[in-house]
């Protein structure tokens, strides 16, 4: 059995393969001896399909067949507004399929032929491992795979099926900065405590992070990130530019036919790369317009300054943000490493370094690899193979805010505190509030209020068939779990019975920008007074409701709702209007307990009732 494992840069643009053998990190060349392969696949319609540089050049015959962009699809429903935005700029047709979830459709061996986001990512990563058991000259199943700070857990676990159908076991889905953080500890003598950033702008996606080194371990401090920012991006920018130039000066709308749109989009492309050391570009457009045989349009590199700032200046308040969660002021961060491709960018080189007084950016060798080099090591410290031994450095990710069940009265049960390190694991314990409860619904929030319904709700947790139980006297566990790969699973287990419940819940830093996560905490720092009270509010309410509950159990179970009628009606009536309570009638309820406690408890003392809460 073969351990080698190998680290994957699954990109939006391009992928990347890497190694770590005896001592050292290697890229793994693809067939044609590139360090880097093109994300795209061109579906010949005969029947052939192409992955790489060779599927660029072979779409000219049939764009709408060429498909790229692929990761910027997973994982979401066919209406997000990215995916709507995007329409006019894919020559390929997506359309919504099972779910609400978007699909590739194309022409094929004279028929539509629809493949899933996931379906595509699996026939790139087939190739890349084809690749990879090349060069190694050997089988290659395990591997490391990265992905964006801020992908959402669907978006992880279709990346993680992808993989699974390649016929990879994928050891640990890596942050994309934390990757790169990593190769750069590697090949630098960094000490202990040492303050970096990450700025990772690539070619779909964009991420920051703020990492410590430690003795034996590099400790994510926050994160930051848009899975909707990147190179391509840029390119839609100018490509808006031209489609109006075409539209205003030559009465054509370009958005109207796939093989222009592809035409288009590598001229953008490469006027972009071109502007990062000349200032000007020059977009040649041949036989597209029948009265214009030849158009030429100048791009100067002032104008895509303009027409791409407010995006560069997103990627800074993004990256100023992280820095004040993280708590640390921009003269703490000992070194800015970049990584992506569209760093090379002078521009955004400039904003970067005006940011940080002046400072010198770390700059890889090649932007491209250094996520992959990065995966590499990681799949090296997880491997058995001899021939991958390494130094332990450990990567250690936070829980950005406190998650945890909404409980009688819209309380805030916390299961996993806000700063815990993943993976991490909480729980709350839940007693039966009735004797025919035979189901429990709980909800699943994230926040640090005291209200629920001042958090954000995240899913929801379902378990029947529990065991009838007098009321306070079955207790249902549910359980709270973040995995390695920043996965979490809501699980419900009855411990009188082998009950189990389990579900995966849309969580991770991917859906709560940094900003969002600094308003949460201040929202909580500011109404401290108000949520104590809330929580002092919700105790009394609690003990009153549970009290009524146990002592109308008792009345029913021993005949006595006759001889107390009157008594029994007020409990019923108490209990009611208790659930419609809010903390501003504190006082109603104070009141409600001092009637509650002087009417029962003769009754409930004379009679000795079962299972009564304990006084306040």
């Amino acid at each position: 059995m073969n351990d080698l494992a190998i680290g994957i840069d699954l990109g939006t643009t391009n992928s990347c393969i890497s190694v770590y053998t005896k001592g050292r990190t290697r890229i793994l060349e693809n067939e044609r001896g590139g360090r880097v392969t093109p994300s795209f696949i061109y579906f010949q319609p005969q029947g052939s399909i192409f992955v790489g540089e060779h599927a660029k050049s072979m779409s000219v015959q049939k764009p709408e067949n060429g498909i790229y962009e692929v990761k910027r699809l997973l994982g979401r429903q066919f209406d997000d507004t990215y995916i709507q935005i995007s329409l006019q700029f894919f020559p390929f047709v997506i359309s919504s399929g099972v779910s609400n979830r978007p699909v590739i459709s194309f022409e094929q061996n004279n028929r539509t032929i629809e493949k899933t986001p996931q379906e595509l990512c699996t026939i790139i990563l087939q190739r890349l491992k084809k690749y990879a058991e090349a060069k190694l000259n050997q089988t290659v199943n395990k591997a490391v795979i990265t992905v964006p700070a801020y992908f959402n857990v669907t978006q992880r676990e279709v990346t993680l099926a992808a993989a699974k159908d390649a016929g990879f076991t994928v050891l640990k889905l890596l942050n994309e900065p934390t990757a790169a953080a990593l190769a750069y500890y590697f090949n630098n003598n960094i000490t202990e405590n040492h303050i970096s950033l990450v700025y990772d702008f690539g070619g779909g996606t964009f991420d920051v992070a703020i990492l410590q080194k430690k003795i034996d371990n590099v400790e994510v401090l926050s994160v930051g990130g848009d899975t909707q920012l990147g190179g391509h991006d840029l390119d839609n920018c100018i490509l808006d530019y031209i489609f109006e130039v075409l539209r205003k000066h030559y009465n054509y709308d370009a958005t109207m036919y796939p093989d222009d749109k592809r035409r288009l989009r590598i001229k953008c492309e490469e006027a972009k790369k071109e502007l990062s050391w000349a200032n000007e570009a020059v977009i040649t457009i041949n036989g597209m317009v029948a009265e214009h045989p030849r158009i030429i349009i100048k791009l100067t590199k002032t104008l895509f300054e303009e027409k791409t700032d407010k995006l560069f200046k997103k990627t800074i308040d993004i990256l100023h943000n992280c820095l004040a969660d993280a708590k640390i002021s921009r003269e703490l961060i000992q070194e800015v490493i970049l990584c992506g491709g569209s760093t090379r960018i002078p521009k955004i080189q400039e904003m970067l370094s005006d940011y940080f007084g002046g400072k010198q950016l770390n700059k890889f060798v090649n932007p491209d690899e250094c996520v992959a080099e990065g995966a590499a090591l990681q799949a090296a410290m997880l491997s058995t193979s001899k021939t991958q031994n390494i130094e332990q450095l450990h990567m250690v990710d936070v829980v950005p805010l406190s998650l945890g069940f909404d409980s009688f009265g819209h309380a805030m049960q916390i299961a996993i505190h806000r700063n815990t390190k993943i993976p991490a694991k909480g729980f709350w314990r839940y007693v039966n509030k009735n004797e025919d409860d035979t189901s429990s619904t709980v909800r699943i929030y994230e926040g640090e209020r005291t209200d629920t319904r001042k958090n954000r709700y995240l899913g929801i947790l379902f378990i029947d068939g529990l065991t009838p139980a007098p009321p306070g006297q079955r207790h249902v566990t549910f359980i709270l779990n973040i995995d390695n790969n920043g996965i979490l699973t809501a699980r419900a287990e009855e411990e009188l019975s082998n009950n189990v419940r389990e579900v995966k819940v849309n969580y991770t830093r991917g859906d709560r920008s940094e900003f969002e996560i600094k308003n949460s905490l201040l929202a909580a720092a500011e109404n401290q007074k108000i949520d104590e009270k809330f929580k002092n509010f919700v105790k009394i309410k609690k003990y009153v409701n549970q009290y009524l509950r146990s002592f109308l159990y008792n009345l029913h179970k021993r005949n006595l709702g006759e001889e107390y009628q009157s008594i029994q009606i007020f409990c019923e009536e108490t209990k009611y209007n208790l659930d419609y309570m809010e903390v501003d009638q504190e006082k109603r309820v104070k009141d409600l307990y001092k009637e509650m406690k002087m009417k029962c408890d003769p009754i409930a003392e004379q009679h000795n009732f079962d299972y009564m809460p304990k006084n306040e």
